[in-house]
C-alpha cells in the first residue's frame, strides 16, 4: 500500500523572454496559483536569486562559469522541475489539511473537496515533510549538478506543498558541424540563395560520402538543452527520471507510487492545469446557469397554468395531480374523495324509478359535501399553496434580477477587456513603427519577428550596418 503518488513535472523550454514572469511568480508570488498570503512566510528557499532579477542571475552565472551558449532569443536558458505528491501523502507525514471550500473540476478527483495545508507556525510543518523536500533537493543536485541550479524554493502557500526549481542545462561536450577548409586552414565559403531570393556567402559544410554532415566532439562547458536531454535518454529521458527518482526516494524511506510504468507523458504546466480547471469551472457555471433558467422558465409555465385554470375542478383531474406547487398526497386524497362522489352520482342517475329518492339523496350528499371536513381541508391546502405560489413568484422575480445583473456585468467586462486589448495593440504598433523608423527598415510581417528583433538588440546580437541579426555557430542540434 502506497502513501501517495509521486509527482515529478519537468518543463524544458524557458527562454530569455520567460525569465521575468518566472522571477515574479517565484519571489512575488504572482501568477496562476491559489496563493495564501498568510502561509507565504513559511516558504523555504534552498537557492535564492543573488542578482536583481532572474535574467541577470542567469547571465552572470553563465559569464562567471565561462559557459558557452547561443545568444539568441530562442535559446533555452532554463529548465524547470517540480517535486510533490497529493495531500494524502503529506497527511501520512503528519501535516494537517483543511477543506478549502473549492472542489476539483477535472481528473480522478472531480467533484471532491480541495484540501489545503493548515499552517499557522513553523511547528505545523512536520520534520518528515522538510526531510522529504531535502531528499528531493539531493536528487536534483545529482541529476543536474548543484552548480547549475539557479533557483529552488519550497512553497507552502499553494494548495499542495511542492519543491519548485530552475536549472541551466549544462553539458561537458557538444557536437559541432565541420566545415570545408583550404590548404591554409581557412573555412571555404559557398554562394547560396536566401529565402528572400538574395545571394550570400556562407561557410561550406563538410559532408561524408553519403552526403551527411560531419560533426566533431568539442570538450568544455556548454549550455545546450538538446544535448542535455540526449545524455539522459533522449525521448526516454522522462521515463528514466521517473524511475530513478522513485528508487531514490524509496531508499530515503518514502513510500510513493511510481504510477503507470512505461508512461513517458509530459506533465501539464501549472498554467495549463489552471486553465483547464477554470474551463471546467466555467462549464459547470454555464450548466448551473442553464438549469437555473430552466427552473425559472418551468416555474413561470407552472404559474401560468395555475392562473389560467378555468376552475378548481381541473386540480382534481388525475392527469394534472402533479401540478407544480401542490403536494401530491393532499391532491390524491381530494381525487379519491371526488371519485367516490362521482360513483354515487352515477348510481343515482341510473335509478329512474325513484327520482324523489334520488333528489333527496343528492340534496343530502350536497349538504354533506358542503359540511365535509375533507372539503374544508382541501380549501385550507389550496389557500396554503397559494401563499407558496406567491413566495415562489417573488423568488423567481429575484432570480430574474440576478440573471439580468449577471448578463450586464459580463457585457461590461467584455467591453473593458476589448478596450484594454485595443489600447495595448495600438501601443505595440507605435513601438513597432518607431523601431522600423529608427532602423530604416520595412515593417515586419509577424509579431514574433519583432520579439526576435528586440531580443537581438537587447543581447547585442544585431548588426546595424547590415540591418539584420548576427549569425552565430549552431551549438544546439535538433533531435
Amino acid at each position: 500500500m502506497y502513501d501517495g503518488k509521486q509527482v515529478v513535472r519537468i518543463e524544458n523550454h524557458f527562454k530569455s523572454s520567460d525569465l521575468y514572469n518566472i522571477g515574479v511568480e517565484m519571489n512575488d508570488r504572482k501568477g496562476t496559483g491559489n496563493y495564501d498570503k498568510d502561509r507565504k512566510q513559511f516558504n523555504y528557499e534552498y537557492v535564492p536569486i543573488m542578482e536583481k532579477n532572474l535574467y541577470q542571475e542567469v547571465k552572470k552565472r553563465l559569464e562567471r562559469n565561462n559557459i558557452e551558449y547561443l545568444k539568441r532569443p530562442n535559446t533555452n536558458l532554463l529548465n524547470g522541475i517540480t517535486f510533490t505528491s497529493g495531500p494524502e501523502f503529506f497527511e501520512s507525514l503528519g501535516m494537517t489539511f483543511v477543506d478549502s471550500g473549492r472542489t476539483y473540476k477535472k481528473g480522478n478527483k472531480k467533484g471532491q473537496a480541495i484540501k489545503v495545508p493548515y499552517i499557522k507556525s513553523k511547528e505545523d510543518i512536520p520534520q518528515a515533510v522538510s526531510y522529504f523536500f531535502d531528499s528531493c533537493m539531493d536528487y536534483l543536485k545529482e541529476l543536474v549538478g548543484e552548480e547549475n541550479i539557479i533557483l529552488a524554493q519550497v512553497h507552502y502557500d499553494e494548495d499542495t506543498p511542492h519543491l519548485q526549481a530552475y536549472f541551466m542545462p549544462i553539458v561537458n561536450e557538444v557536437k559541432r558541424k565541420c566545415y570545408v577548409k583550404d590548404n591554409n586552414g581557412n573555412v571555404v565559403k559557398e554562394e547560396v540563395i536566401t529565402k528572400k531570393g538574395e545571394s550570400t556567402l556562407v561557410p561550406k559544410l563538410l559532408r561524408d560520402d553519403k552526403g551527411k554532415i560531419k560533426y566533431e566532439v568539442v570538450k568544455g562547458k556548454f549550455l545546450n538543452n538538446d544535448q542535455f536531454w540526449r545524455d539522459r535518454g533522449g525521448k526516454n529521458s522522462y521515463f528514466t527520471i521517473q524511475n530513478s527518482f522513485n528508487k531514490f526516494i524509496k531508499e530515503r524511506g518514502f513510500n510513493l507510487d511510481r504510477g503507470n510504468i512505461g508512461a513517458n507523458v509530459e506533465h501539464k504546466t501549472k498554467l495549463e492545469y489552471q486553465i483547464e480547471e477554470n474551463k471546467a469551472e466555467l462549464e459547470e457555471l454555464n450548466k448551473e446557469k442553464e438549469n437555473t433558467l430552466k427552473i425559472i422558465e418551468n416555474s413561470k409555465n407552472g404559474l401560468k397554468n395555475i392562473e389560467n385554470s378555468k376552475d378548481n375542478e381541473e386540480l382534481l383531474n388525475p392527469v394534472k395531480r402533479k401540478i407544480g406547487g401542490y403536494k401530491e398526497d393532499d391532491v390524491l386524497k381530494i381525487i379519491k374523495y371526488t371519485k367516490g362522489l362521482q360513483k354515487k352520482i352515477i348510481i343515482l342517475n341510473t335509478d329512474n324509478t325513484n327520482k324523489d329518492l334520488m333528489i333527496d339523496k343528492l340534496s343530502k350528499e350536497n349538504d354533506s359535501f358542503k359540511s365535509n371536513t375533507e372539503l374544508i381541508k382541501r380549501n385550507e391546502i389550496i389557500k396554503e399553496q397559494k401563499t407558496t405560489i406567491k413566495e415562489q413568484k417573488e423568488e423567481i422575480s429575484r432570480l430574474n434580477e440576478l440573471v439580468d445583473i449577471l448578463k450586464s456585468n459580463v457585457e461590461n467586462l467584455k467591453d473593458k477587456l476589448e478596450k484594454e486589448i485595443n489600447k495595448w495593440k495600438n501601443r505595440f504598433q507605435k513601438l513597432c513603427d518607431a523601431i522600423d523608423k529608427v532602423l530604416g527598415r520595412k515593417p515586419k510581417e509577424y509579431i514574433e519577428d519583432y520579439e526576435d528583433l528586440a531580443d537581438a538588440i537587447n543581447n547585442d546580437n544585431y548588426d546595424y550596418d547590415k540591418n539584420e541579426e548576427k549569425d552565430k555557430d549552431d551549438f544546439e542540434i535538433e533531435i
